[in-house]
């Protein structure tokens, strides 16, 4: 059966928000909620076990409570900026990621690559995001560039990143040619998935 909740805006505003805590979470999992996790939408279709719109914080689910966490071409459609942000949106959501996330947490994304014309094929596509963009969530990687003013605390260890739906012509080439096709052409990789490990 489908939850609905609103999560109040501010200490006094009001209501009782049940808060959730499901080890395996499924974040703007649509129709297509993986076997036995819990999923999260803005949409109230089959498969969906709370409707809450992921741009409003704080979710309702607990903090330090989930294990698991499957997000399939979701943060692609991350605005930069809503009314209420006080930041570009990815570290707000990232932000509420980590806030939910035990410790050693696996959080899984898949999103088109910023160099696939895959990446501009929605037109509610909010931005490209390159292999590169992960490691700004890796608190050791951000203070290495001198980047560590950036407005959040997370931390997440970059685990694996495996770019998906590559060419056979490519696949057949030797391992230098692929890599080389991979860092220099267009549509070599269709999508990227990216494992990240909460670090606490």
């Amino acid at each position: 059966m489908t939850t609905r909740t609103c999560v109040p805006k501010t200490a006094n505003g009001g209501g009782t928000v049940k808060l959730h805590a499901p080890k395996k979470l499924s974040l703007a999992c649509g129709q297509a909620k993986p076997e036995g996790y819990f999923g999260i939408d803005y949409v109230d279709v089959p498969g969906v076990d709370l409707v809450h719109d992921l741009m409003d914080f704080p979710w309702p689910i607990k903090t330090n409570s989930v294990q698991e966490i499957n997000c399939s071409h979701f943060v692609e459609h991350i605005p930069h900026f809503r009314p209420g942000f006080t930041k570009d949106g990815w570290w707000h959501f990232f932000d509420e990621v980590y806030r939910i996330c035990k410790k050693a947490a696996v959080c899984t994304f898949v999103h088109p690559y910023a160099m696939s014309v895959r990446a501009d094929w929605d037109p509610t596509h909010e931005r490209r995001i390159h292999e590169m963009t992960w490691y700004y969530l890796s608190k050791e990687w951000r203070v290495s560039q001198g980047l560590d003013h950036y407005q959040t605390e997370v931390d997440f260890e970059v685990a694996l990143i495996e770019g998906l739906g590559v060419p056979t012509d490519i696949q057949n080439k030797h391992h230098e040619a692929q890599n080389y096709a991979r860092e220099h052409y267009w549509n070599v990789i269709s999508d990227l998935m990216v494992q990240l490990r909460v670090l606490k």
